[in-house]
């Protein structure tokens, strides 16, 4: 590795490196995991890429970061970004955007990839004692849409009665993916549906 550090005095951080990474396959694997051809076991891969980060100032109500790597990847290339982004609304709420997008490119006859995570967020504050969290998540390397929601009542010190809701989705959006990747597709049923109680009690001797 070698890597330079910039630490600004408004909070912000930039880091960039350049990595050398080394893999010996000891059985086959797909580095895109898509189900394509697999790289043969026994087999020996050196790559170099360019990895970044930025990280904006934490003192703000936006605050965002970044982060990628560039180059290559076993026996192809790699490019990759992901980052969030948030908006904080003290003492009410802080909403979030999570995002990463990652451009698998392999020679024939290897599989190519265009691998795609979004998960926004939000997380309210009703009163002191009362709390609710949304967390929405789409992956595209599996097809999967992911819905969570919890309600948190700290009805004492360190005790907490949890309500959580849980819904998981069969999500295909491949319909016309180059040109519009979201704009076609479709949500399946569910694959998992599933509402949670818990609750947490300190004993205090």
């Amino acid at each position: 590795n070698l890597w330079y550090n910039i630490k600004f005095q408004n909070t912000a951080m930039f880091f960039t490196r350049i990595r050398e990474d080394y893999v010996y396959l000891f059985s086959p694997f797909d580095p895109t995991n898509s189900g394509g051809l697999q790289l043969p076991a026994g087999t020996g891969y050196r790559w170099f890429n360019v990895v970044y980060n930025y990280t904006s100032n934490a003192r703000k109500k936006i605050v965002f970061n970044v982060n990628g790597r560039l180059g290559q990847y076993y026996n192809g290339h790699r490019q990759s970004a992901e980052g969030t982004l948030s908006y904080r609304l003290q003492p009410y709420a802080v909403f979030w955007m999570n995002f990463s997008y990652n451009r698998i490119r392999l020679p024939n006859p290897y599989k190519d990839a265009d691998l795609i995570l979004i998960g926004p967020k939000i997380d309210l504050t009703f009163t002191k004692k009362l709390f609710w969290t949304t967390y929405v998540q789409y992956n595209s390397q599996i097809k999967n849409m992911n819905i969570n929601a919890r309600l948190q009542w700290r009805f004492k010190p360190v005790s907490d009665l949890y309500l959580v809701y849980t819904d998981n989705y069969f999500a295909d959006f491949s319909i016309n993916q180059e040109r519009f990747p979201f704009l076609s597709g479709n949500i399946g049923s569910p694959k998992l549906r599933a509402l949670s109680v818990k609750l947490s009690y300190w004993i205090n001797p």
